[in-house]
This record gives structure tokens, sequence and C-alpha cells, in this order.
């Protein structure tokens, strides 16, 4: 069984801006832009991740999500007890300005990112890897309408969940199914 406090996703940073385009066109891009804060605190074991995939999303008033970006952190290999930063901007879709909502809403406005990969744990006392492991994380991120910052000053954990894989435990179940009957018939 995996302790799913192992692995602890933040976010540290979010805001949106706009940008001017570059090719003449008059067209604003709106960006966001992130920092996010991966941390193994495990003393025992070190992770492998897969590709980590972001998905940018902000609530609409009838509470529906809408997709806005998407960004993808290439797989990497993180030590015992180590962190890393990943900061970047994503393009909001071309359809979407979500900069323009901002003055009109009466209160801030709703962000959701959702984090997606598998992750598998390295046993450097016993030399193996465990089998690769989903792993889902989500936050809800408020954003001020005026500034376009996280109106939250302090760090936003995601919450996570380990997608746990029963082929061993079924096979271990298994196993002693199997021995239990044998020993009572021996006895």
């Amino acid at each position: 069984m995996v302790d799913q406090s192992l692995i602890n996703f933040s976010i540290q940073d979010f805001y949106l801006t706009e940008t001017e385009s570059t090719n003449g066109s008059g067209f604003n891009q709106s960006v966001i832009f992130f920092k996010l804060k991966i941390a193994n605190d495990n003393e025992q074991r070190g992770i492998y991740y897969d590709n980590l995939n972001l998905t940018f999303s902000y609530y609409t008033s009838e509470s529906d999500i809408v997709p806005v970006g998407y960004y993808t952190i290439p797989g990497f290999r993180q030590g015992i007890q180590s962190e890393t930063d990943r900061r970047d901007f994503v393009e909001i879709s071309k359809n979407v300005s979500v900069l323009s909502l901002l003055p009109s809403v009466s209160s801030d406005i709703d962000f959701r990112v959702d984090l997606a990969t598998a992750v598998r744990f390295r046993y450097f006392i016993m030399g193996f890897q465990s089998k690769r492991l989903q792993v889902m994380a989500w936050c809800k991120v408020e954003v001020d309408r005026i500034t376009g910052k996280k109106a939250n000053k302090k760090a936003i954990r995601l919450k996570h969940m380990i997608k746990n894989h029963l082929g061993g435990w079924v096979i271990l179940v298994g196993v002693i199914l199997l021995v239990v009957p044998d020993r009572e018939l021996g006895e």
C-alpha cells in the first residue's frame, strides 16, 4: 500500500495577464502564468514521474467547468526528500478571453487546475521499482477580479488520489485461499 501523503503538489503562484500580438493582427492573447511545486517527503523512496498533464479551467456562473488551456511537464525522476518547481505559462484558448470576464463579474473568478500522471516508486534499499500508479490531483484557485492574481497568498495544495492496482492483493488472497484449505486437510 502506498502512502498518499508522500507526494505533494501545490500551486505557489497563479495569475492572468494579456499579451499583445507580435504578428500585427491586433489580437491580444490571454495567458495564465503558474508555478507548481512538487515535493517528495519520503525518507526511503525516490519517485519516477511520467509526463504531468495539467488542465486549466474556470467555473462559469452556472458552475460548469470550461477548460481553457493545457500544459505538459515532461516526466522526470525526483530523489528522496526533494522538491522541484515548475514555472511557465499557458496560452488560454483563442475563443475564450477570461480577462474580459474579470471586470464584468462582481466577485472573484474560480479556476480549477487538474493534474494527471503516473508514478513509480524507487526502493533504493532493495533496488527495484513499484508498478505504475495513476495519480490524479486538482485544486480550486480563486483569482482576484481586479488584479488577475491568485487571491490566496498562501500556496494551494492539490487534493490527490493514487489509484491502487489490486493485482498484487488479488494474487496474495488467492495464494492464502489455496494454502489454508490444504493446511486444514493435513491436520
